[in-house]
C-alpha cells in the first residue's frame, strides 16, 4: 500500500472557530441532527470571496459556490492522484449521489473540490470522473497554480514540506473551510501515474479529509473531519494504483470515518428532506 498522506481536519478556519463555541444552527430541522461522533454543527455564512470563487467542472463547465443558492452542498476535498483516502472518498460519493438520485432530491448537489489543481486539469478530472463512473460534480481551480517545488533544504530536514501548487480560488476555499493542503516528497518507490502509467509521480499532497454541508441559504450547517469508511467495489485501476491486490472492500480501511448512512443523516438534517 502507499503511503498514507493524510492532514486531520485542522479547527483554525471561519467555519471550525465559530463550530467550536457552539453557533446556533439555523432554521429547525425535522430530522435529527447528527451526533457529535460524525461531526460539528454550526452556521457560518460564505463571504462573498468564496461564494465568487471560479471553478470549472469535468465538463469544462464554470462553476462557483455562489450559483448554487437555493442548494444544500456536499462538498469534500478531493485529488485524482491521491494514494490513500481519495479513491474511498469518491467510493462513498458514488453511493452517497446514488441515494440523492433515488430520492430525486434536486435541491441536492454533491461536489468534490480539488486541491492539486496544477495536475488536476479538466482533462485528468474528465478521465478521473470516466474512470470511476462518476454520478457526482468534480471542480478544479480555473486561473494560473504556480509549479510545486520542494527546497532542498526542506528535503533535507525531518518533516520536509514544500510551497507550491498555490491557486488564488484554492486559497480561499482552504482558508475560510479550515483546510489543511501541502506539498510534500513522493513516497519512495514513486508510484506510476494511472492516467499515464509511464510516468512517475514526482511530489504528493497531503490534505484535510471530511465533509462540509453548505445550506440553501449559503452558510455552512455541518463540518466532519472523518476519514471515509468507505465498503465496497472501487475502480481496479485505483485499486491498483494504492497497491491493494483487491478491488473489493467488505470492511473499511479506515474503521470509524464516516459513512454513506452517516453522510445522508447530515443531509436530511441540513437539508430538511427525507432521502
Amino acid at each position: 500500500m502507499l503511503k498514507r498522506t493524510f492532514v486531520a481536519l485542522t479547527l483554525t478556519g471561519s467555519v471550525a472557530a465559530l463550530a467550536l463555541v457552539g453557533a446556533t444552527c439555523g432554521a429547525a430541522s425535522a430530522f435529527p441532527q447528527p451526533p457529535s461522533k460524525v461531526g460539528i454543527a454550526t452556521t457560518t455564512a460564505l463571504p462573498a470571496a468564496v461564494r465568487d470563487a471560479k471553478f470549472v467542472n469535468q465538463n469544462g463547465t464554470p462553476e462557483t459556490l455562489g450559483a448554487l443558492k437555493g442548494k444544500t452542498v456536499f462538498l469534500v476535498p478531493l485529488l485524482t492522484l491521491c494514494g490513500d483516502t481519495c479513491p474511498f472518498t469518491s467510493g462513498n460519493l458514488l453511493q452517497l449521489q446514488t441515494k440523492v438520485n433515488a430520492a430525486k432530491a434536486s435541491n441536492i448537489e454533491i461536489i468534490t473540490i480539488d486541491v492539486d489543481p496544477y495536475r488536476d486539469t479538466v482533462a485528468r478530472i474528465s478521465a478521473y470522473s470516466k474512470l470511476i463512473g462518476a454520478n457526482f460534480q468534480i471542480w478544479t481551480e480555473s486561473g494560473p497554480t504556480t509549479t510545486p517545488y520542494i527546497t532542498d533544504k526542506e528535503f533535507a530536514s525531518k518533516n520536509p514540506i514544500g510551497k507550491g501548487d498555490k491557486n488564488t480560488n484554492l486559497t480561499t476555499i482552504e482558508k475560510f473551510l479550515g483546510w489543511t493542503v501541502q506539498v510534500v516528497p513522493q513516497s519512495v518507490p514513486a508510484p506510476n501515474d494511472w492516467m499515464a502509467p509511464h510516468d512517475l509521480l514526482s511530489y504528493d499532497i497531503n490534505h484535510s479529509d471530511g465533509f462540509w454541508i453548505i445550506g440553501a441559504n449559503q452558510s455552512v450547517r455541518f463540518v466532519s473531519g472523518d476519514l471515509p469508511a468507505f465498503t465496497g467495489t472501487l475502480s481496479k485501476v485505483l485499486s491498483t494504483f494504492m497497491g491493494y491486490k483487491s478491488n473489493i472492500y467488505n470492511s473499511p480501511v479506515y474503521k470509524g470515518g464516516w459513512t454513506p448512512s452517516e453522510a445522508i443523516q447530515a443531509l436530511e438534517w441540513a437539508a430538511n428532506e427525507k432521502l
